[in-house]
């Protein structure tokens, strides 16, 4: 597994915990159309059609210990968003990440940003392709959806009987 797996699980417990135990109803994320799209074509190239369809600006209720995530910077492109945090002289995460070389992610951002610069528009368009498409992509992935369960070791939902995050750290021990 890659550096982006570990960090991408745990990232994601600590955020939803953390949200919980300041009592919050939403956490918003800074998830950009860059980002979006990345997600959209990266869950194609895995044919993960139940990921597909969760990937949408506020997250459906799977589970009541999930706090619901919701994007509002999900249609502005990366360049704008860093551009108008600049200007306004607001403090952003601009150092890459130095395992990104590893990331399939890096790869299809590469991708994308070639194929934007001779055809702008492309990110906005399959951004709106997937609102289209979500209707039969949810439909689908209603007949494979999971029921969650309380993982045994540390409380948090999870699709089997122990979560991801425990059973990574558990493998690191």
């Amino acid at each position: 597994m890659t550096a982006c797996a570990y960090c991408g699980v745990l990232r994601r417990k600590a955020i939803n915990t953390g949200a919980r135990q300041v009592k919050a109803t939403k956490i918003a994320t800074g998830h950009t159309l860059d980002d979006e799209v990345q997600t959209v074509l990266m869950n194609i190239l895995r044919g993960d059609i139940a990921r597909l369809a969760k990937e949408k600006p506020v997250t459906t209720e799977v589970h009541p210990l999930f706090v619901k995530k919701i994007k509002p910077f999900c249609e502005i492109p990366e360049k704008e968003s860093a551009l108008y945090a600049f200007v306004k002289k607001i403090t952003f995460q601009d150092t890459p990440c130095p395992y990104a070389s590893e990331a399939l992610r890096n790869d299809v951002r590469g991708m994308l940003n070639r194929i934007e610069e001779k055809h702008a528009g492309t990110k906005f368009t399959i951004s709106k392709a997937l609102e289209r498409l979500h209707p039969a992509l949810e439909a689908t992935a209603a007949k494979e959806a999971e029921d969650f369960k309380i993982c045994a070791e540390c409380g948090e939902p999870s699709a089997l009987d122990l979560c991801k995050a425990c059973e990574l750290l558990r493998q690191l021990r």
